[in-house]
Protein backbone atom coordinates (compact mmCIF):
# COMPACT_ATOMS: atom_id res chain seq x y z
CA UNK A 1 0.00 0.00 0.00
CA UNK A 2 2.00 2.92 -1.23
CA UNK A 3 -1.15 5.40 -1.40
CA UNK A 4 -1.51 8.12 1.47
CA UNK A 5 -4.66 7.79 3.90
CA UNK A 6 -3.53 11.69 5.25
CA UNK A 7 -5.19 10.55 8.66
CA UNK A 8 -3.48 12.81 11.11
CA UNK A 9 -4.33 15.70 9.65
CA UNK A 10 -7.69 15.36 9.99
CA UNK A 11 -7.39 14.28 13.23
CA UNK A 12 -4.77 16.98 14.57
CA UNK A 13 -8.55 19.43 13.35
CA UNK A 14 -10.84 17.33 15.26
CA UNK A 15 -8.97 16.40 18.36
CA UNK A 16 -8.25 20.67 18.51
CA UNK A 17 -12.29 21.18 17.47
CA UNK A 18 -12.76 19.22 20.94
CA UNK A 19 -10.53 20.70 22.93
CA UNK A 20 -11.98 24.33 22.12
CA UNK A 21 -15.49 23.15 23.00
CA UNK A 22 -17.05 25.12 25.88
CA UNK A 23 -18.84 22.17 27.56
CA UNK A 24 -15.11 20.09 27.67
CA UNK A 25 -13.61 19.15 30.99
CA UNK A 26 -10.50 20.93 31.84
CA UNK A 27 -8.75 17.57 31.96
CA UNK A 28 -10.55 16.94 28.48
CA UNK A 29 -9.09 19.91 26.83
CA UNK A 30 -5.21 18.85 28.02
CA UNK A 31 -5.55 15.49 26.98
CA UNK A 32 -7.09 16.61 23.26
CA UNK A 33 -4.31 18.56 23.17
CA UNK A 34 -1.56 16.52 24.26
CA UNK A 35 -2.72 14.23 21.66
CA UNK A 36 -2.46 16.71 19.14
CA UNK A 37 0.84 17.57 19.85
CA UNK A 38 2.41 14.03 19.34
CA UNK A 39 0.46 13.59 16.49
CA UNK A 40 1.52 17.09 14.75
CA UNK A 41 5.81 15.21 15.93
CA UNK A 42 4.48 11.77 14.42
CA UNK A 43 6.54 10.35 11.36
CA UNK A 44 2.82 8.10 9.74
CA UNK A 45 3.31 4.71 8.62
CA UNK A 46 0.31 3.16 6.80
CA UNK A 47 -0.30 -0.13 7.04
CA UNK A 48 -2.99 -2.59 5.13
CA UNK A 49 -6.56 -3.25 6.37
CA UNK A 50 -7.20 -4.10 10.37
CA UNK A 51 -3.20 -3.06 10.14
CA UNK A 52 -2.42 -6.32 9.87
CA UNK A 53 1.06 -7.25 8.66
CA UNK A 54 0.81 -10.76 9.80
CA UNK A 55 -1.95 -13.47 10.73
CA UNK A 56 -3.94 -12.49 13.53
CA UNK A 57 -4.45 -16.37 14.12
CA UNK A 58 -0.85 -16.45 15.03
CA UNK A 59 1.11 -15.63 18.17
CA UNK A 60 3.93 -12.83 17.79
CA UNK A 61 5.95 -14.84 19.53
CA UNK A 62 8.33 -13.83 22.21
CA UNK A 63 10.19 -11.28 21.26
CA UNK A 64 13.24 -9.01 22.80
CA UNK A 65 11.25 -5.84 24.50
CA UNK A 66 13.53 -3.54 22.48
CA UNK A 67 12.25 -4.48 19.27
CA UNK A 68 9.15 -2.55 20.46
CA UNK A 69 11.11 0.60 20.47
CA UNK A 70 9.49 2.73 18.34
CA UNK A 71 11.35 3.67 15.09
CA UNK A 72 10.98 7.48 15.34
CA UNK A 73 10.44 9.24 19.29
CA UNK A 74 6.54 9.58 17.63
CA UNK A 75 5.04 7.32 15.24
CA UNK A 76 1.08 7.38 13.68
CA UNK A 77 0.33 3.94 12.10
CA UNK A 78 -3.08 5.28 9.78
CA UNK A 79 -4.66 2.18 8.50
CA UNK A 80 -8.60 1.07 7.41
CA UNK A 81 -10.40 -1.92 8.70
CA UNK A 82 -13.47 -3.53 7.12
CA UNK A 83 -15.86 -2.74 9.59
CA UNK A 84 -17.42 -6.16 9.64
CA UNK A 85 -14.34 -8.25 10.22
CA UNK A 86 -13.37 -8.44 14.21
CA UNK A 87 -16.62 -5.78 15.60
CA UNK A 88 -18.50 -7.14 18.40
CA UNK A 89 -21.85 -6.26 18.92
CA UNK A 90 -21.59 -3.58 21.39
CA UNK A 91 -18.45 -1.78 19.57
CA UNK A 92 -19.35 1.61 17.40
CA UNK A 93 -17.96 1.82 13.55
CA UNK A 94 -14.75 3.07 13.07
CA UNK A 95 -13.69 2.56 9.82
CA UNK A 96 -10.62 4.63 9.87
CA UNK A 97 -8.06 3.87 13.03
CA UNK A 98 -4.46 5.42 13.76
CA UNK A 99 -2.00 3.59 16.47
CA UNK A 100 0.01 6.53 17.88
CA UNK A 101 3.24 5.54 19.87
CA UNK A 102 5.72 7.61 21.25
CA UNK A 103 8.67 6.55 23.70
CA UNK A 104 7.64 6.93 27.10
CA UNK A 105 9.20 9.76 28.25
CA UNK A 106 7.25 10.06 31.98
CA UNK A 107 5.30 13.77 30.57
CA UNK A 108 1.85 13.63 32.01
CA UNK A 109 -1.22 15.67 29.56
CA UNK A 110 -0.80 18.39 32.41
CA UNK A 111 2.39 19.24 31.67
CA UNK A 112 3.68 17.34 35.01
CA UNK A 113 6.34 14.70 35.12
CA UNK A 114 5.09 11.27 36.52
CA UNK A 115 7.51 10.37 39.30
CA UNK A 116 5.91 7.69 40.01
CA UNK A 117 5.16 5.61 37.03
CA UNK A 118 7.81 3.52 35.02
CA UNK A 119 11.02 5.62 34.25
CA UNK A 120 11.26 7.37 31.23
CA UNK A 121 12.77 5.53 28.54
CA UNK A 122 11.37 2.32 29.34
CA UNK A 123 9.35 1.54 27.41
CA UNK A 124 6.38 2.70 24.44
CA UNK A 125 3.32 4.17 25.17
CA UNK A 126 0.46 3.52 22.67
CA UNK A 127 -2.82 5.07 22.10
CA UNK A 128 -6.16 4.82 20.47
CA UNK A 129 -7.51 7.31 18.03
CA UNK A 130 -10.43 6.30 15.64
CA UNK A 131 -12.93 7.83 13.23
CA UNK A 132 -16.64 7.69 14.68
CA UNK A 133 -18.29 7.14 11.19
CA UNK A 134 -21.68 8.34 12.37
CA UNK A 135 -20.17 10.91 14.68
CA UNK A 136 -18.02 12.20 11.59
CA UNK A 137 -15.58 12.79 14.35
CA UNK A 138 -11.98 11.63 15.01
CA UNK A 139 -11.85 10.56 18.94
CA UNK A 140 -9.29 9.39 21.14
CA UNK A 141 -9.82 5.94 23.54
CA UNK A 142 -9.23 7.37 27.28
CA UNK A 143 -6.28 5.64 27.95
CA UNK A 144 -2.94 4.50 26.94
CA UNK A 145 -0.98 1.28 27.35
CA UNK A 146 2.29 0.55 28.07
CA UNK A 147 4.58 -1.60 25.86
CA UNK A 148 8.01 -2.23 28.19
CA UNK A 149 11.21 -2.95 27.16
CA UNK A 150 11.96 -5.34 29.71
CA UNK A 151 9.15 -6.87 28.06
CA UNK A 152 7.31 -9.90 30.53
CA UNK A 153 5.89 -12.80 28.97
CA UNK A 154 3.50 -14.87 31.20
CA UNK A 155 0.47 -17.28 30.85
CA UNK A 156 -2.60 -15.75 32.40
CA UNK A 157 -6.33 -16.08 33.28
CA UNK A 158 -8.02 -14.64 30.31
CA UNK A 159 -10.56 -12.32 30.83
CA UNK A 160 -14.26 -12.24 29.28
CA UNK A 161 -13.47 -9.61 26.73
CA UNK A 162 -10.09 -11.91 25.15
CA UNK A 163 -12.07 -14.79 25.39
CA UNK A 164 -14.73 -12.99 22.77
CA UNK A 165 -12.23 -11.23 21.04
CA UNK A 166 -10.60 -14.90 20.30
CA UNK A 167 -13.67 -16.42 18.95
CA UNK A 168 -14.16 -13.25 16.61
CA UNK A 169 -10.94 -13.81 15.18
CA UNK A 170 -9.23 -10.70 16.05
CA UNK A 171 -6.44 -12.17 18.74
CA UNK A 172 -5.40 -15.61 18.41
CA UNK A 173 -7.16 -18.00 20.13
CA UNK A 174 -3.98 -20.08 21.43
CA UNK A 175 -2.99 -16.87 23.16
CA UNK A 176 -5.34 -17.44 26.30
CA UNK A 177 -3.35 -20.51 27.14
CA UNK A 178 0.21 -19.82 26.08
CA UNK A 179 2.46 -17.10 27.58
CA UNK A 180 1.18 -13.68 26.24
CA UNK A 181 3.03 -10.49 26.47
CA UNK A 182 2.00 -8.40 29.71
CA UNK A 183 0.57 -4.62 28.88
CA UNK A 184 -0.32 -3.43 32.74
CA UNK A 185 0.77 0.72 32.94
CA UNK A 186 -2.00 2.70 31.76
CA UNK A 187 -1.91 6.60 30.99
CA UNK A 188 -5.18 8.09 31.65
CA UNK A 189 -5.65 10.64 28.99
CA UNK A 190 -9.16 11.76 29.69
CA UNK A 191 -9.40 10.97 33.50
CA UNK A 192 -12.93 12.25 33.99
CA UNK A 193 -14.35 10.15 31.59
CA UNK A 194 -12.90 7.04 32.88
CA UNK A 195 -13.46 8.41 36.70
CA UNK A 196 -16.84 8.84 35.66
CA UNK A 197 -17.28 5.36 33.92
CA UNK A 198 -15.12 3.54 37.25
CA UNK A 199 -18.42 5.01 39.41
CA UNK A 200 -20.51 3.10 37.01
CA UNK A 201 -18.83 0.10 36.16
CA UNK A 202 -16.39 -0.14 38.27
CA UNK A 203 -12.66 -0.26 38.05
CA UNK A 204 -11.84 -3.92 36.31
CA UNK A 205 -14.46 -3.62 33.84
CA UNK A 206 -12.95 0.46 32.95
CA UNK A 207 -9.60 -1.33 32.67
CA UNK A 208 -11.18 -4.26 30.22
CA UNK A 209 -12.88 -2.05 27.93
CA UNK A 210 -9.72 0.44 28.11
CA UNK A 211 -7.32 -2.61 27.05
CA UNK A 212 -10.37 -4.23 24.10
CA UNK A 213 -10.45 -0.60 22.63
CA UNK A 214 -6.85 -0.32 22.38
CA UNK A 215 -5.96 -4.03 21.01
CA UNK A 216 -6.37 -3.19 17.48
CA UNK A 217 -4.15 -0.53 17.72
CA UNK A 218 -1.40 -2.11 20.02
CA UNK A 219 -1.40 -5.06 17.50
CA UNK A 220 -1.00 -2.85 14.68
CA UNK A 221 2.21 -1.30 16.32
CA UNK A 222 3.62 -4.60 17.37
CA UNK A 223 2.78 -5.66 13.51
CA UNK A 224 5.08 -2.93 12.19
CA UNK A 225 7.90 -3.47 14.91
CA UNK A 226 8.16 -6.71 13.92
CA UNK A 227 8.62 -6.34 10.36
CA UNK A 228 11.10 -3.62 10.82
CA UNK A 229 13.23 -5.91 12.77
CA UNK A 230 13.33 -8.45 10.14
CA UNK A 231 16.84 -7.59 8.34
CA UNK A 232 16.02 -7.13 4.94
CA UNK A 233 12.82 -4.67 5.69
CA UNK A 234 13.58 -1.18 5.12
CA UNK A 235 11.59 1.80 5.44
CA UNK A 236 10.73 4.68 2.56
CA UNK A 237 9.54 7.97 2.98
CA UNK A 238 6.73 8.92 0.19
CA UNK A 239 7.10 12.79 0.07
CA UNK A 240 3.71 14.41 -0.06
CA UNK A 241 3.08 17.34 -3.24
CA UNK A 242 4.95 20.47 -2.62
CA UNK A 243 2.44 22.04 -4.98
CA UNK A 244 -0.71 20.73 -2.54
CA UNK A 245 0.67 21.60 0.65
CA UNK A 246 1.70 25.22 -0.45
CA UNK A 247 -2.14 25.34 -1.88
CA UNK A 248 -3.54 24.38 1.86
CA UNK A 249 -1.10 26.68 4.04
CA UNK A 250 -2.45 29.52 2.23
CA UNK A 251 -6.00 28.46 2.64
CA UNK A 252 -5.04 28.25 6.48
CA UNK A 253 -5.72 24.69 6.51
CA UNK A 254 -2.63 21.65 7.70
CA UNK A 255 0.26 20.69 5.07
CA UNK A 256 -0.12 16.63 4.54
CA UNK A 257 1.85 14.76 6.39
CA UNK A 258 4.78 12.72 4.17
CA UNK A 259 4.00 9.09 5.08
CA UNK A 260 6.49 5.75 5.09
CA UNK A 261 6.13 2.57 3.59
CA UNK A 262 7.90 -0.88 3.77
CA UNK A 263 10.38 -2.32 1.70
CA UNK A 264 11.79 -5.89 1.12
CA UNK A 265 15.51 -6.00 0.00
CA UNK A 266 16.02 -8.47 -3.35
CA UNK A 267 17.62 -11.72 -2.93
CA UNK A 268 20.60 -12.08 -0.41
CA UNK A 269 20.12 -11.92 2.86
CA UNK A 270 16.71 -13.95 3.48
CA UNK A 271 16.49 -14.51 0.18
CA UNK A 272 14.37 -17.09 -1.44
CA UNK A 273 14.06 -20.78 0.23
CA UNK A 274 13.33 -24.41 -1.06
CA UNK A 275 14.70 -26.96 -3.21
CA UNK A 276 16.16 -25.30 -6.77
CA UNK A 277 16.64 -22.10 -5.42
CA UNK A 278 13.22 -21.61 -3.83
CA UNK A 279 10.90 -22.61 -6.77
CA UNK A 280 7.72 -22.58 -6.08
CA UNK A 281 8.17 -20.83 -2.68
CA UNK A 282 6.28 -17.81 -1.78
CA UNK A 283 7.21 -14.77 0.07
CA UNK A 284 7.16 -15.28 3.59
CA UNK A 285 8.29 -14.21 7.00
CA UNK A 286 10.89 -16.75 8.42
CA UNK A 287 9.90 -15.76 11.91
CA UNK A 288 12.74 -14.69 14.62
CA UNK A 289 13.99 -17.44 17.44
CA UNK A 290 16.13 -17.57 20.38
CA UNK A 291 19.23 -20.24 18.99
CA UNK A 292 20.76 -22.33 22.29
CA UNK A 293 24.37 -22.31 21.77
CA UNK A 294 25.24 -23.72 25.44
CA UNK A 295 23.71 -24.41 28.61
CA UNK A 296 24.15 -20.30 29.38
CA UNK A 297 24.39 -19.24 25.99
CA UNK A 298 21.38 -18.01 23.82
CA UNK A 299 21.79 -15.64 20.90
CA UNK A 300 18.91 -13.80 18.86
CA UNK A 301 18.19 -14.70 15.43
CA UNK A 302 16.47 -12.14 13.65
CA UNK A 303 13.27 -12.51 11.76
CA UNK A 304 13.71 -12.20 8.08
CA UNK A 305 11.36 -11.82 4.99
CA UNK A 306 12.29 -14.44 2.67
CA UNK A 307 11.45 -13.42 -1.59
CA UNK A 308 10.03 -16.32 -3.07
CA UNK A 309 9.68 -17.64 -6.78
CA UNK A 310 6.06 -17.78 -6.71
CA UNK A 311 3.57 -14.73 -6.82
CA UNK A 312 1.77 -13.60 -3.37
CA UNK A 313 2.93 -13.45 0.84
CA UNK A 314 1.96 -16.19 2.62
CA UNK A 315 0.72 -14.19 6.10
CA UNK A 316 -1.21 -11.75 4.49
CA UNK A 317 1.47 -8.79 4.74
CA UNK A 318 2.15 -5.72 3.24
CA UNK A 319 1.56 -5.26 -0.05
CA UNK A 320 5.82 -4.09 -0.51
CA UNK A 321 8.44 -3.61 -3.45
CA UNK A 322 10.10 -7.22 -4.17
CA UNK A 323 6.98 -9.65 -3.16
CA UNK A 324 4.37 -10.23 -5.86
CA UNK A 325 0.97 -9.78 -4.87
Amino acid sequence: MTQPLNYTTKAIEDLLGLADRPTCAPDGKLGFRFLADHLRRAEVFVLPDGGELFDRSKPHGEMPGMVYKPPFPVIAVEYQTSCDRWMQADETACPKRIALAWEWDGKMPDGSIDGEGPAPGSGVMIASISYFAEQRLWMPVGGAMLISYEAAYAVAQPRPYQIAMAEAGRIPKRSLTERRLQITNTLALLPESLAAAAQVMGMDAVFDTLTRDLMDEINAYCDLCIALACNNVSAERIAQPERLNRARIKAGKLPLKDFHVLNVAGAGIGGATGAGNGSGVRSHLRRGHVRRLGPERMTWVNACMVNGSRAGFVDKAYAVKGVGK
